[in-house]
């Protein structure tokens, strides 16, 4: 293998790429991944005109058996796609996309100056076998390290700046007197954009004692009272107890912080002196009451513990064969082990159920687009009409429309990327906190589509 350095033209996608089935021709590639990527492309020719490309990513080529002269990308086929159409917006003109996206990429393409961008660096395999680990790696999760080991929330923060936010959750770390327990759940993967979300609306701030000046969380509490709401919020934040879903407007934010009772601070022993929150003494951290002991629940009431998907108690009626096999899966594959195998079934689950439900009322799985061309329906216009005829078949809506929202909700374990994602990602790694919540959110729909 060795260092290359390329232009554009030397350059085609790769007919077998593994993000898109196979394709015969490269129009059909760059079609496929204008499918599959739709804003994506765009935001990425974004980052490109405005960074260049990422220097820390050279492309992975291969020479091209019938063509001397040109390579075949196997690692960095949206990067030139994205370069092909900026350089040579005209290409869309033989293909089918959504005009917003086209637009856009005329737009984008009077900024564009390939040279700027070549020559283009990139490795050469002798063989496609050769960098099949390479692109394994990449694509396919953190493999215990092998691959990319993402960021979760509060590293991103770190990495960010120091945000009050972040200050809050180190503060509480530091000063909030936590169980070994506890600790643990203010791992990493803590929803650090929701707390961000509480602590920028005025009267939470003003209700916990709190106020945000030059990026700093301040306060003119003690230590005592301060760390009592903070403490609060960020464990119910972990503990999953609130999320963002209850606390997208303001109303529910102060209803949420009015509820805090007893660990509301006394706003009384307000001080004249205003500090950061991570200048506060340590002298002064509140001693905490002897815990009581917890009652140990009885064996006929003690909590099953979940480990697979569908839980033990969640009874469905699957008629269909192969549909019925997957699920029996989803309640055998352990969820800290197989977490990709679980997400990809539980995304196959969703698509052949509705798919199913649909045949048996007679309502057809494809569509007429505006060009008069037949083409299976997409996943959330299923979902649409399958909780639309469940709710006019009696099924209470709360039940279902869950499944509807939680689809176009971009915050949802069930929005729609988020489960293509699952597939087709090589990013994503759902965790076992995710998928649970997914299948919780999901689980009444699918009970009234198998019952």
């Amino acid at each position: 293998m060795a260092g290359i350095r390329l232009r554009l033209k030397d350059l085609q996608l790769d007919l077998q790429n593994p993000r898109i089935s196979r394709s015969d021709s490269l129009r059909e590639a760059l079609q496929k991944i204008i499918d599959d990527q739709d804003l994506k492309l765009v935001v990425l020719a974004e980052s490109i005109i405005e960074d260049g490309l990422n220097p820390m990513d050279r492309w992975l080529v291969l020479k091209a058996s019938d063509k001397p002269k040109k390579y075949t990308i196997l690692e960095g086929n949206r990067r030139f796609s994205a370069l092909q159409i900026l350089n040579n917006p005209a290409v869309l003109n033989d293909l089918e996309i959504r005009l917003p996206v086209k637009k856009h990429f005329q737009r984008l393409s009077q900024d564009f100056d390939l040279k700027n961008i070549e020559p283009i660096d990139c490795f050469e395999v002798q063989e496609r076998s050769e960098g099949a680990s390479w692109i394994n790696q990449r694509h396919t999760g953190e493999n215990k390290g092998r691959g990319i080991v993402r960021w979760e929330g509060v590293q991103t923060s770190r990495f960010r700046g120091s945000d009050p936010a972040l200050q809050a959750f180190e503060f509480v770390r530091e000063h909030g007197d936590l169980t070994d327990e506890e600790k643990e759940e203010l791992a990493d993967r803590f929803p650090i954009t929701t707390l961000d979300r509480l602590l920028s609306t005025p009267d939470v701030r003003k209700a916990i004692g709190v106020e945000v000046s030059d990026l700093k969380l301040k306060t003119d509490l003690p230590l005592s009272e301060v760390v009592k709401p903070l403490r609060r919020i960020i464990l119910d934040l972990a503990k999953s107890k609130i999320n963002v879903t209850n606390l997208k407007s303001k109303e529910q934010q102060v209803n949420y912080i009015n509820k805090l009772g007893n660990d509301l601070p006394d706003l009384t022993k307000r001080t004249s002196s205003i500090t950061s929150v991570e200048n506060l003494e340590e002298k002064e951290l509140p001693v905490e009451p002897p815990a009581q002991p917890k009652a140990q629940p009885s064996k006929k009431t003690r909590e099953i513990k979940r480990t697979a998907l569908i839980p033990r108690d969640c009874y469905l009626t699957v008629s269909n064969p192969k549909i019925a096999e997957i699920a029996k899966e989803l309640r055998k594959l352990n969820l800290e082990e197989y977490p990709h195998s679980i997400s990809v079934l539980f995304r196959v689950f969703i698509e052949l159920s509705v798919d199913h439900y649909l045949t048996q009322i007679s309502v057809p799985l494809v569509e007429i687009d505006k060009g008069g061309h037949q083409r299976d329906k997409n996943l959330r216009t299923k979902v649409e009409e399958v909780v639309k005829h469940l709710i006019s078949s009696g099924t209470p809506k709360n039940t279902v429309e869950p499944v509807k929202k939680g689809i176009d909700n971009n915050r949802s374990p069930l929005y729609i990327n988020t489960l293509h994602d699952y597939v087709h990602s090589s990013f994503h790694t759902p965790t076992k906190r995710e998928l649970e919540v997914a299948w919780n959110n999901a689980q009444a729909f699918f009970k009234a589509i198998w019952k």
